[in-house]
């Protein structure tokens, strides 16, 4: 079930356990409703609650799911099975949705999409699935100078493998309209619709 292994990719980008519960918590109030459609697609209950953040830092949303959908993911993280090209894609489609970003660029050959996270298994899934789509990808480790940071792992896109990405894996929040404003030029939107 695709919508399952989307679910799993995005908790392992912005999900956590709550009381036993799977909870995904974020600022963009579109992708958390997406994922609130899908969750109920596949017969499962939620409950949306929001914090206000104080000064300029935005709401955060956080989505718990009935106790149930716990199973399910635990199942699906076991499991650890992207064995057709539609799992990975839903895979990449979650984990990008929850740690990804896009970037256009004019001096880095165009668009740019760029997966960042500090867990390696979860960088050599990523790697795995964009290998099997056939694109090719930059994975870099970057050493963070704050103090009380990790070093992450950055996979990078270029040119016509990042469209490709957009084209096939169809990440949600590129497409919800408020993510692109200000990451993207306006001259070229066109590229993106």
């Amino acid at each position: 079930m695709e919508e399952l292994t989307q679910i799993v990719g995005f908790f392992l980008g912005d999900g956590f356990w709550l009381d036993d519960r799977v909870a995904f918590s974020n600022t963009n109030e579109d992708l958390i409703k997406h994922y609130i459609k899908l969750i109920k697609k596949i017969g499962f209950e939620t409950k949306l609650y929001k914090r206000q953040k104080q000064g300029n830092r935005k709401d955060e949303f956080t989505l718990v799911a009935e106790k149930k959908l716990t199973d399910e993911v635990k199942h699906e993280l076991e499991s650890n099975e992207l064995d057709t090209l539609e799992k990975c894609k839903a895979f990449l489609r979650g984990i990008f949705d929850a740690e990804g970003n896009v970037n256009f660029s004019s001096t880095r050959r165009g668009k740019l999409i760029k997966i960042t996270n500090t867990n390696k298994k979860l960088i050599f899934l990523v790697e795995y699935c964009l290998t099997q789509l056939g694109m090719k990808y930059k994975t870099s480790l970057v050493r963070d100078q704050r103090l009380d940071r990790k070093n992450y792992f950055n996979i990078s896109l270029y040119g016509t493998n990042s469209m490709n990405f957009i084209k096939i894996v169809r990440p949600y929040k590129i497409w919800s309209e408020n993510y692109l404003q200000g990451k993207v030029h306006q001259n070229y939107m066109h590229v993106f619709q």
